[in-house]
């Protein structure tokens, strides 16, 4: 079950919400940190929370094709195909697995350890609970996009967090864990 409301929430702290309503009557939310599908219901109760809060523009009641609202300005239509981003799952030649373990990034950003093929990667904490919408996790590498999927169907798409540490993750995992052989363990 979709948490629309926590979705709402999320995007709408973000500048940049795009919307585009799908040929199947679903419909891609982002804010370019994440994507989700929603379906008509969810939508709709999407909707109603977004359009709810006093800080953002209405997202129009009728629209066609994409559309976007950047820094809390009203909705307009663009060109753009949040499809593409989904059709690249093809291209995700890695299970993902989900490891127990956190990263602090900054203050107030913890990010999630995943194991990408044979590398590490990370993503915001925040969208944890989007997890739960599949049961297959996909990426073509650690620095592309997570892919929910549920029954070869991507539900939603989560971006990497870039890791600018100089030592790589895995090193920065042995280090904290002190133990090499739990990272072996992991991998």
């Amino acid at each position: 079950m979709i948490d629309v409301k926590e979705i709402a929430k999320l995007v709408r702290k973000n500048s940049k919400v795009i919307i585009e309503k799908l040929n199947d009557g679903t419909y891609n939310v982002s804010n370019t940190y994440f994507m989700i599908n929603l379906k008509r219901d969810e939508f709709r109760d999407f909707f109603a929370k977004f359009n709810s809060y006093s800080s953002t523009a209405d997202i129009p009641f009728n629209f066609k094709g994409t559309i976007c609202s950047k820094d809390g300005n009203d909705f307009e239509e663009i060109k753009l195909n949040t499809q593409a981003v989904v059709s690249q799952v093809g291209n995700a030649t890695y299970d993902v697995y989900l490891t127990l373990f956190y990263r602090n990034i900054a203050p107030g950003l913890e990010a999630r350890i995943v194991k990408v093929g044979p590398e590490l990667g990370l993503f915001d904490r925040r969208y944890d609970f989007l997890l739960n919408l599949g049961s297959e996790y996909k990426s073509k590498g650690r620095t592309q996009p997570l892919y929910i999927c549920n029954k070869d169907k991507v539900k939603a798409c989560i971006m990497p967090i870039k890791n600018t540490n100089v030592n790589s993750l895995k090193e920065q995992f042995i280090e904290l864990a002190g133990n090499k052989d739990l990272y072996e363990d992991i991998a």
